[in-house]
């Protein structure tokens, strides 16, 4: 599984993240595509419900998981 970092942009240039496992960027493409409501918890601990309606842009990107950073510098 990788971790994929999702930020939403809204209003006011107002926006928030979330890291999700999946297989693939697709199936994070899809679950989107998918949803109306959107709930999480980020990481400070802070829940966020949005509505897909007043979402004006969606990043995804892969994030380098902890293990894999810690191996790259050590070897």
């Amino acid at each position: 599984m990788n971790k994929y970092k999702i930020s939403y942009f809204l209003d006011n240039g107002f926006s928030v993240s979330q890291i999700v496992e999946s297989d693939s960027r697709e199936n994070v493409y899809k679950r989107l595509a998918e949803e109306c409501i959107i709930n999480f918890t980020d990481e400070n601990d802070v829940y966020f419900i949005l509505n897909m309606n007043e979402v004006k842009l969606i990043s995804v990107i892969e994030v380098e998981s902890k293990v894999q950073s810690l191996y790259s510098v050590l070897n």
